[in-house]
């Protein structure tokens, strides 16, 4: 009778030690938070300078184009120590028109700015200018020269002016996050490292004093 209660008593300790064996390593899951730094991006208004174009008229002076052509040659006249300078101008355009000549000349005794006078020739009509220097002549170059008419143009004359667009910002913030750990009991008495699950979308909690970082 001894012997089978020994033997009953074995039994339940074992059938208890296999209980407990079980229940130790049966893994449970606990929930634990954690805080993480969150990036994201914000669209932040600001004032800024932008130039733009605007067409402004205004007038200016611009010569008449009557077509011409001036001829010149030098009459020298060495014994006097002097030459003439003779120039033919001519109205080849098809209208009348005012014109005057300005002649740059150098001599053996220097150098003349000379203007002739304005005169009006008809289409087709010519007019000699000559005038007399002193020296050698060494050389001589000349402009036509014709009245200006107002003329209106255009130009693109710039302005500023302040906008408000939006530009991208990145900013921080603090988010707690759940993350699932599964271990048995045993594990844990024993301090095993953590077995987190990957979840497939982690739980996010907005953190209320969010701040930011770059700006």
């Amino acid at each position: 009778m001894n012997l089978k209660k020994i033997l009953d008593r074995w039994v339940i300790l074992s059938i208890f030690i296999i209980i407990s064996l079980i229940v130790l390593n049966i893994q449970y899951t606990t929930l634990e938070s954690f805080t993480e730094k969150e990036f994201y991006t914000e669209q932040e208004p600001y004032n800024t300078t932008v130039t733009y174009f605007e067409k402004e008229s205004y007038i200016e002076n611009v010569p008449l184009k009557i077509n011409n052509t001036l001829n010149w040659h030098i009459s020298d006249r060495r014994f006097k120590d002097e030459f003439d300078l003779i120039a033919t101008l001519k109205n080849t355009d098809n209208v009348r028109g005012e014109f005057w000549v300005k002649f740059y000349i150098e001599s053996t005794n220097g150098s003349y700015d000379y203007t002739t006078n304005r005169v009006f020739l008809m289409p087709g009509e010519s007019y000699q200018f000559k005038e007399t220097f002193g020296g050698i002549f060494s050389y001589v170059t000349y402009r036509v020269n014709q009245p200006t008419k107002e003329e209106e143009r255009f130009r693109d004359r710039p302005f500023e002016k302040t906008i408000t667009t939006t530009r991208d910002v990145e900013k921080s913030r603090e988010v707690v996050k759940i993350k699932k750990n599964r271990l048995s009991l045993l594990q844990r008495i024993l301090k095993y490292p953590p077995n987190y699950e990957q979840p497939e979308q982690p739980v996010q909690i907005p953190v209320e004093n969010n701040y930011d970082d770059l700006e």
